[in-house]
């Protein structure tokens, strides 16, 4: 079932250094203030190809059917539009901010 907000604190990538995480958030709830040094990225095929066998998994141990979470209102959509994708941002990209702040 889908939750009214996908995300409901502020620090979704805490101490991230690397890799990605993806968020079902096809109604775009979750906003970068949450990211804690994340950023949004495209989801792409390639990204498809690394989530799909963990759905797979997900869909044989708990039953949620990866048409289930690909459908939005009714309407089944494309993974790039019920998911997105978050990464670290660079150190460097970070300590900038952290200077600007100062």
């Amino acid at each position: 079932m889908a939750q009214a907000v996908p995300y409901p604190g502020s620090n979704l990538f805490s101490l991230a250094s690397g890799g990605a995480i993806y968020i079902r958030d096809p109604h775009k709830k979750v906003v970068e203030q949450q990211l804690n040094g994340g950023v949004f990225g495209p989801v792409t095929d390639a990204d498809w190809r690394v989530m799909r066998p963990y759905l797979e998994e997900n869909e044989r141990l708990f039953g949620i059917a990866i048409e289930d979470l690909l459908t939005v209102n009714g309407k089944r959509l494309l993974p790039a539009d019920v998911y997105r994708k978050v990464s670290a941002v660079s150190l460097a990209v970070l300590a900038s901010a952290t200077e600007k702040k100062k």
